[in-house]
C-alpha cells in the first residue's frame, strides 16, 4: 500500500467536480513538496546546520617571514559529530601537522556531539618535562608560497575538509660580504623563492632610506651588487624590503 499514491488517486477524482478544482490545486501542491523535501534536505543533518571545518588563522594571502612562527588554529564542528583532532598539510602531500582540542597540559573535558571546537598544535612534553606553553604554531618554515589544507575524522564517522588557504613566507635575511676593494655584495638567501620582489635602500642615520634598486633573483637566493662612494664607506647601512607582486 502506497500513501501517496493513493492520494494521488483521490485528487484525480475530485478533479472532475468543477467546484473542487481549487482545492485539488492546494492539496496537489502539498503532495508535490511532500514528495521533493526529503530528497532536497536528504544530505544535511536533522537541524539542517552543515559540518564546517576552517582555517581561523592564519588568513588566505598572509605574508609571514622565516623567523615567524605561523599560528595554525582551526575550528570545526557538526551537529551530529565531534571532533578533536584535525590533521594539517602545507601544498597538498607535506603534513606540518596535528591540530588538537586539547594541549598536553590541559585537565580537558570531552566535547559532546554539536559542540564547536577550536584545534591548535599542543606543544609536546620534552625529556619527561611539562611544555613552557600549552600551544605553538608552525616554525623553521622555507621561503615560498604555501597552499594549507586540513582534513578532519569526526568521533562517529563524518569526514571534513576545509577549504585551502593560501599563504607566503619570505626570507628577511640579508647577508652582507664586503671586499677588500670597497664592493659590496649583498644576498637574501631564500630572496627568489617567492613571487613579488626586494629592492636593497641605504642610509647613513638609519631614519632617512634611499632606495637604490631591486635585487637580483637566481635560482634560489637573490643579489645586488654595490660600489659606495668612498666618503660613504665608513658608515653605510643596509636594508631589504619586500614587495609583494602587483595584482591586476
Amino acid at each position: 500500500m502506497n500513501p501517496l499514491r493513493d492520494q494521488a488517486s483521490t485528487l484525480l477524482k475530485l478533479a472532475k467536480r468543477p467546484s473542487l478544482l481549487n482545492l485539488v490545486a492546494m492539496l496537489a501542491s502539498s503532495l508535490l513538496a511532500a514528495w521533493l523535501k526529503p530528497a532536497a534536505h536528504a544530505a544535511l543533518p536533522d537541524d539542517g546546520q552543515l559540518p564546517v571545518l576552517e582555517f581561523i588563522q592564519p588568513t588566505n594571502g598572509a605574508v609571514f617571514s622565516t623567523l615567524d612562527e605561523i599560528p595554525i588554529i582551526l575550528h570545526a564542528v557538526a551537529s551530529n559529530d565531534v571532533f578533536l583532532t584535525a590533521d594539517v598539510f602545507a601544498n597538498q602531500w607535506t603534513k606540518i601537522a596535528t591540530v588538537s582540542y586539547c594541549c598536553s597540559l590541559c585537565p580537558c573535558f570531552r566535547p559532546v556531539e554539536g559542540q564547536e571546537t577550536t584545534l591548535q598544535i599542543p606543544v609536546p612534553w620534552e625529556g619527561g618535562r611539562p611544555p613552557p606553553r600549552p600551544w605553538q604554531g608552525w616554525t623553521n618554515v622555507q621561503a615560498r608560497t604555501y597552499q594549507l589544507t586540513a582534513r578532519a575524522t569526526g568521533q562517529n564517522g563524518t569526514i571534513l575538509e576545509a577549504a585551502p588557504v593560501n599563504i607566503t613566507v619570505i626570507d628577511r635575511t640579508l647577508r652582507i660580504f664586503v671586499r677588500s676593494d670597497g664592493s659590496v655584495t649583498l644576498v637574501i638567501p631564500g630572496g627568489s623563492m617567492t613571487p613579488g620582489r626586494y629592492d636593497l635602500e641605504v642610509s647613513d642615520d638609519l631614519r632617512t632610506w634611499t632606495r637604490l634598486g631591486p635585487f637580483e633573483p637566481g635560482n634560489v637566493a637573490a643579489f645586488y651588487f654595490d660600489v659606495p662612494p668612498e666618503s660613504a664607506r665608513e658608515r653605510r647601512f643596509y636594508r631589504s624590503v619586500y614587495l609583494p607582486p602587483q595584482v591586476p
